[in-house]
């Protein structure tokens, strides 16, 4: 339990930290990673909106005659136009809605991946702040601590997309198990957010991936705690992506550094 508070409280004083000591330009980073993400994704929709409509159109669409005509045959042509004008609405729909689950599941971690170089430099700035131990910079490290977050969160979204498919596939055969699904699936995301976060600091222990997962495990609540705020902060619009991945890396720092000063003899804090 005190494992699970230390990582809400390390979170919840990340931004303070991250103000008091000079580090909120790293926000600007996540801010225009945010502005060419949506452009991005607003292009792409559009243009795979556009296309499938006019696949759909091209293979599904019922032929309305251009003049108008009366009685049953005008009355067919008005009921083939509805069916057209139906077909447009669900396909935009459906495209949207999938777009946007693609992006809730998959495009966080590509934000993660893309914003690893900062994270890393947040991560290790933060604990050199707390510790007064300043790490030389090499290149070489900060290039493998930046490859390895960005393969951490690819690996983590790979994996919680097969668990996801996994389970609604199974909540497709047994609908009766969709609110434990649902539980699951975001507690595995908390898990993954929360790991993602905590490996900047594994890495710099020189702990190897399976070293890093054991050392998760040991500090689950924390790992969980962090992952859960993460999790929730990233619900919010745009203000969470902006905000939510600098505030877990330094957050747990805070949350390590703390749990390391609260295990050591007194005086050697």
């Amino acid at each position: 339990m005190y494992g699970f508070t230390r990582g809400l409280d390390g979170f919840a004083r990340a931004f303070g930290f991250i103000l008091r000591n000079r580090m909120g330009w790293m926000f600007l980073a996540p801010v225009l990673l945010w502005a060419l993400f949506a452009l991005g994704l607003f292009q792409t929709g559009n243009w795979l909106v556009d296309a499938v409509q006019a696949w759909s159109e091209n293979y599904l669409g019922l032929d309305v005659p251009s003049t108008g005509r009366e009685g049953w045959p005008g009355f067919w042509d008005d009921l083939k136009a509805v069916v057209n004008g139906t077909r447009d609405v669900l396909v935009w729909l459906v495209l949207k809605l999938a777009i946007f689950w693609l992006v809730s599941v998959v495009g966080k971690y590509v934000v993660l991946a893309l914003l690893s170089p900062l994270l890393a430099h947040a991560s290790e700035r933060a604990e050199e702040i707390l510790t007064g131990v300043i790490t030389p910079f090499h290149v070489a490290r900060w290039l493998r601590e930046v490859l390895r977050g960005m393969a951490m969160a690819l690996r983590n979204g790979s994996v919680e997309l097969l668990i996801t498919i996994a389970a609604w596939a199974i909540t497709f055969f047994l609908p009766l198990l969709s609110p434990i699904t649902a539980l699951v699936l975001w507690g595995v995301s908390c898990w993954f957010y929360g790991f993602s976060m905590f490996d900047y600091v594994h890495e710099r222990r020189g702990l190897g991936l399976r070293a890093s997962v054991r050392a998760a495990r040991d500090r689950g609540g924390m790992v969980l705690a962090n992952g859960l705020l993460f999790n929730l902060l990233m619900k919010v619009p745009v203000l969470g992506m902006i905000t939510a991945p600098l505030l877990g890396a330094v957050g747990a720092v805070l949350a390590s550094v703390g749990s390391a000063r609260r295990t050591l003899p007194t005086g050697q804090a």
